[in-house]
């Protein structure tokens, strides 16, 4: 359920970038992107991807079409096509903090745990009142035994949320 919202929460922020950040994609690109985010939501992984990857080879500077792919690659346990997927999202929006934090989480799946720590620290660079890097990098900060730490960005999370 956490990763849902993640994915929702972060697809919403990522478009918000593109329109204030970058190019703003046009009618028929959103709506792709909408879809995508729907069939991935309702766990229709394969239909997802293949719509992205169509879609990717109509509008490759999209950055959001990168993130989606990553997104659905992390929920099926592909997290180093993930991590592909969202180097090339953050290469397009480097600005997207959220781009950050997903990348950081599948990291974190391959215990790439320093790096998923400064993928988090990067987000919190680009947004200091993200929530959801603060907790991601608990959980990771609790797994390596830092208690403190994790501690401390739990209490941040909460107080922005």
């Amino acid at each position: 359920m956490k990763k849902i919202f993640l994915v929702i929460l972060s697809a919403l922020i990522i478009s918000l970038n593109s329109v204030c950040f970058g190019k703003a994609p046009e009618t028929e690109e959103i709506q792709t992107i909408t879809e995508i985010g729907m069939l991935s939501n309702l766990k229709k992984y394969d239909e997802a991807l293949t719509k992205c990857n169509e879609a990717i080879k109509k509008y490759p500077k999209n950055p959001e079409l990168y993130y989606w792919s990553g997104a659905i690659k992390s929920e099926t346990g592909e997290y180093k096509s993930a991590i592909e997927d969202f180097d090339k999202a953050l290469k397009l929006n480097p600005n997207n903090g959220s781009i950050y934090v997903m990348r950081g989480i599948a990291k974190s799946e391959i215990q790439d745990f320093d790096n998923a720590i400064a993928d988090f620290g990067k987000a919190l660079q680009i947004n200091p009142k993200d929530p959801s890097a603060y907790s991601m990098r608990a959980v990771v900060r609790m797994e390596l035994g830092d208690y403190e730490g994790a501690n401390s960005d739990l209490e941040k999370a909460n107080k922005i949320y």
